[in-house]
């Protein structure tokens, strides 16, 4: 059997970045230079400043808030239950400052009212990950897709990411009684 090849730039092998997946333009998309950002992914850092508020927003929920919902802190297990509560949703992992970030559709923070996560909306930029940046580096401590977004537009449900948020909360106040 013969393999076809369209013309024009070809995806990279997995190994590179795979910045002309429509994950990726779908991602830079919501950048005012798609083209700066598929250059920040390029970078050592593997990581882009996107703009929130647009194409989506993103609850930031502490890491002890997280840990406690899905009663692990092992990264795998913590990513895995994290799939189960979202339904397969993305959401990126900030090591370093101890966060998780729940991409949301727009509109979320303007009726966001759960204490213990913050809704980021417009105005804010967030620092997205390369989609091929999917596991934790404890040399690092760089940011990483917990669970990656694998189809353009699919988002966190508001409903989903507050139940998870809720369940930390009132787990962590049992642990403090």
């Amino acid at each position: 059997m013969r393999e076809i090849r369209f013309p024009g730039p070809a995806c990279p092998p997995p190994a590179s970045p795979p910045v002309c997946g429509t994950v990726e333009r779908w991602l830079a998309s919501a950048h005012p230079s798609p083209d700066t950002m598929l250059g920040e992914w390029s970078s050592a850092a593997k990581l882009a400043v996107l703009p929130l508020g647009t194409a989506f927003e993103a609850v930031r929920l502490p890491e002890r808030i997280v840990h406690r919902a899905v009663a692990s802190v092992d990264p795998y297990t913590v990513s895995d239950r994290l799939a189960r509560c979202l339904a397969g949703a993305p959401v990126i992992r900030d090591p370093g400052f101890r966060r998780y970030y729940a991409l949301v559709p727009p509109g979320t923070s303007q009726t966001w009212c759960e204490p213990a996560a913050q809704c980021l909306g417009e105005g804010t930029y967030l620092g997205v990950p390369r989609g091929d940046h999917t596991e934790f580096d404890e040399w690092t401590k760089a940011s990483y897709w917990a669970v990656p977004m694998v189809r353009p537009g699919r988002l966190c449900t508001a409903a989903d990411v507050l139940a998870l948020a809720m369940t930390g909360r009132c787990l962590e106040s049992e642990g403090e009684a």
